[in-house]
């Protein structure tokens, strides 16, 4: 019964963190902007228009696609981000999150070249990790630099260098092992269900 209960309460939860947190990011984007015009409207107008934030939140998402799929647009946005970079409060958020998008998308500047598993964190214990590079210097050849993340939120976890000798590979694209951190182990890899 316990272990019925926890594996609903996990598949339950698997559906609904993705759906709170696009919902979110939603609700965060429609606030600002509904927030913005509500007053102009109200000065323009004379009155509210109900609507009129949600209209102008698929506007702007629409415009912000339609302006990075151009070579124009994207000199602007590079700006922009180079903007951005260089604000200190600003820099660290923008450029992680950044970062994290560019590596987990489809079309995206790849930052994580393969899945590996390391020992981690002692010796006879592995964690999946992502190679994100060489070594750096004073490493002797044939070191990487692997990026283990943290199970249920990948944008924190470990930076650690490791002998390419001592990496085992698991046969998972990164698609496969960033569901497998993301999920808490739970979402497997297809055919791997019974292991």
């Amino acid at each position: 019964m316990t272990i019925r209960f926890r594996r609903h309460l996990t598949a339950g939860l698997l559906v609904l963190v993705p759906l709170v947190v696009t919902v979110s990011v939603v609700k965060f984007v429609f606030n600002a902007i509904d927030g913005a015009s509500q007053p102009l409207t109200e000065r323009l107008v004379g009155r509210t228009i109900p609507g009129l934030g949600l209209a102008l939140t698929v506007v702007v998402i629409w415009l912000t696609g339609l302006l990075s799929s151009n070579l124009i647009g994207k000199k602007f946005l590079e700006l922009f981000g180079r903007v951005l970079e260089n604000l200190p409060l600003v820099k660290t958020v923008y450029t992680a999150s950044k970062q994290l998008v560019e590596a987990v998308s489809p079309g995206g500047r790849r930052a994580f070249q393969r899945v590996v598993l390391v020992e981690f964190p002692q010796k006879g214990t592995f964690a999946l990790g992502f190679v994100t590079g060489s070594g750096i210097g004073g490493l002797e050849a044939g070191t990487l630099s692997v990026y283990v993340p943290t199970a249920l939120n990948p944008t924190s976890g470990f930076l650690i260098f490791a002998k390419e000798r001592d990496i085992l590979d698991p046969r998972l694209t990164v698609e496969e092992g960033i569901k497998l951190v993301v999920s808490g182990g739970v979402v497997r890899p297809p055919g791997d269900e019974g292991n």
